[in-house]
């Protein structure tokens, strides 16, 4: 049976810096829209808070993060006055998004999630609006019909709701957590299709939504 693989896109080159020159992730560069949108209004450099409550984020010194990964990469200088400068530079281009990897997910028979504590990394267009996203490891072979493998890694964005039709992590009463085809019967149960003709749907009263599939990605050895 053929597979569908996604290959990434080539980087460019560092800089010696250890920075992708024209690289930035998506948050970078709402960062420096921002700031350019500011300094044409304002005249002067925004307060930290203001970043941050932007970009979506509860502590300033997230937001000196980035400011410093943009000044880095040449799009801004700044001075110990609180200066900020924007400096004349190629469109920046969005790099390789780190979002965390949390566990794994059945493909199969539902299991209990391992919760893990990582990071992967992931093109930027898989990154829908500003949701939050997350990875999940795929055991089982349920969703091979969807091209979905065992050990292929899938991007989810999270939600607590879903429509028909979607491919959802779904969470069952007794705790355990499965990849599925989402259905909402006339009964009011809810169920949960695999793509896979040898196994059987899941049928339940009700079941938690923890997000919907928006990507997957193969690593080939």
């Amino acid at each position: 049976m053929k597979t569908k693989t996604r290959k990434q896109p080539d980087l460019p080159a560092q800089d010696p810096q250890g920075f992708q020159s024209n690289t930035l992730a998506p948050v970078q560069r709402q960062t420096l829209e921002f700031l350019r949108n500011f300094l044409a209004e304002k005249g002067y450099a925004p307060p930290l808070k203001a970043i941050s409550d932007f970009i979506g984020v509860k502590s300033a010194s997230t937001a000196h993060f980035h400011l410093e990964r943009l000044e880095q990469k040449g799009f801004i200088r700044r001075g110990a006055d609180g200066m900020l400068e924007l400096l004349d530079r190629a469109t920046p281009e969005l790099g390789p998004t780190a979002v965390p990897l949390v566990g794994v997910i059945a493909a199969g028979r539902p299991i209990e999630a391992i919760e893990q504590s990582t990071t992967i990394e992931i093109p930027p267009s898989m990154i829908d609006g500003r949701g939050e996203v997350y990875c999940l490891e795929v055991s089982g072979s349920s969703m091979i019909d969807e091209h979905i493998c065992d050990r292929d890694i899938v991007v989810i964005k999270k939600q607590d709701g879903a429509e028909d039709g979607q491919i959802v992590v779904a969470l069952l009463d007794d705790g355990s957590a499965t990849l599925k085809r989402y259905r909402r019967l006339k009964s009011g149960q809810v169920m949960l299709i695999p793509a896979n003709p040898t196994m059987q749907p899941i049928t339940v009263d009700k079941v938690t939504i923890q997000g919907r599939l928006i990507g997957v990605i193969r690593q080939l050895n």
